[in-house]
């Protein structure tokens, strides 16, 4: 009799410990490699200062931010990142309406939703079709505009460096 009661426990043990595993590898099918996503970052960037050669030229760039965070909300056995890569443009702050407005015409015909801004002259951001990522850009003082490539949070093979 006693036998009885251990086989159901112990077959409900292994059919959780299978959901459990089968769970856990189906939650590891959506990881990227980081490298993977800063490129794509650089790739975003990168077509929309083509996007905007027209309306600026070529100005001067520099890194403005190259950054990894860990996200607040995490999965038992998973981290969760943020990315953001940002170049600083030398362009004047009177130019910012018309570039605003060439970003929002390459966002577009991206097929990106354009988000609504309190200041369209002086920022803009879109989100990428289906996926966590926005492009954006903004006014940061009278000499630069910032350009932004933002991954929200995505799930990473391996915990990338945080160190700034």
């Amino acid at each position: 009799m006693s036998s009885r009661r251990y086989v159901p426990a112990a077959a409900r043990a292994t059919a959780l410990l299978l959901t459990l595993t089968t769970a856990c590898g189906a939650a590891h099918q959506g990881d990227v490699q980081p490298d993977a996503v800063e490129k794509k970052a650089h790739t975003l960037t990168q077509q929309t200062l083509d996007a905007l050669h027209p309306t600026l030229g070529t100005p001067r760039t520099t890194t403005y931010e190259n950054k990894w965070t860990q996200c607040a909300t995490e999965t038992p056995g998973q981290h969760r990142f943020q990315y953001v890569y940002g170049l600083a443009l030398a362009v004047p702050e009177g130019k910012s309406k018309a570039v605003m407005q060439a970003a929002n015409a390459h966002f577009a015909s991206q097929g990106y939703s354009v988000n609504y801004s309190d200041a369209p002259g002086k920022r803009t951001t879109a989100d990428l079709p289906k996926s966590e990522w926005s492009v954006g850009l903004g006014v940061q003082n009278a000499e630069s505009i910032v350009l932004e490539a933002d991954s929200d949070c995505v799930f990473t093979r391996h915990d990338p460096s945080t160190k700034t």
